[in-house]
């Protein structure tokens, strides 16, 4: 098992021709994804669970049985990375479904490391898309509100009285900017990270 922790590219396991159809079945799922989350709000079952079922079959097909345990530990690293925001109600079924799409396609390593790039995009959306909704004001002053309190009394505050007008944003949006990077690191170094 420890073998397929140590692979940091699928195309070790899949080889070249595996990697550009997984590349491009990635492109495809995550750009519809996006799409779909920006002017609907969801990501789709009739996207995420054919992406499931695809990235299983395509590692299998080109990596044998090292190409389908890979698949498999990326779908269930997807499902655990979003598990527990689900639970807390900070993500959306769709969500999970994305990263478990996503790992099954290109691995742990890949979803994992794409799942961090999209949360550090996804700050930067923010803000423009808070601003654009005339809520920015509001959640910047409970934050400063919330860090004085904390400072001054040395305590956890309650978390402070929501101030958007909608629960969830599309953070679908910011997941695929995360997987873009991760590509774009794959291709250029041949890992999701630099490392060393």
């Amino acid at each position: 098992m420890s073998y397929y922790f140590s692979v940091w590219n699928g195309a070790q396991i899949v080889g070249k021709t595996g990697s550009l159809v997984i590349n491009a079945v990635l492109l495809l799922a995550v750009l519809t994804c996006a799409y779909t989350d920006t002017k609907t709000g969801k990501i789709l079952n009739k996207i995420t669970f054919p992406t499931m079922l695809a990235g299983i079959v395509l590692n299998a097909a080109f990596g044998g049985l090292n190409g389908l345990w890979w698949s498999l530990i990326g779908l269930c690293i997807g499902m655990a990375i979003q598990w527990v925001p689900y639970l807390l109600s900070f993500a959306k079924a769709g969500d999970v479904k994305l990263l478990m799409a996503v790992g099954a396609l290109k691995g742990w390593a890949f979803c994992s490391f794409g799942f961090l790039y999209g949360a550090a995009a996804f700050g930067f959306l923010l803000v423009p898309w808070l601003a654009s909704r005339g809520e920015l004001r509001g959640v910047t002053s409970n934050l400063k509100n919330y860090f004085a309190f904390a400072a001054v009394t040395q305590s956890v505050p309650n978390a402070p009285a929501p101030t958007t007008t909608r629960r969830y944003v599309p953070w679908g949006m910011g997941l695929v900017l995360g997987f873009l990077i991760a590509l774009a690191m794959e291709l250029l170094t041949g890992r999701v990270i630099h490392i060393g």
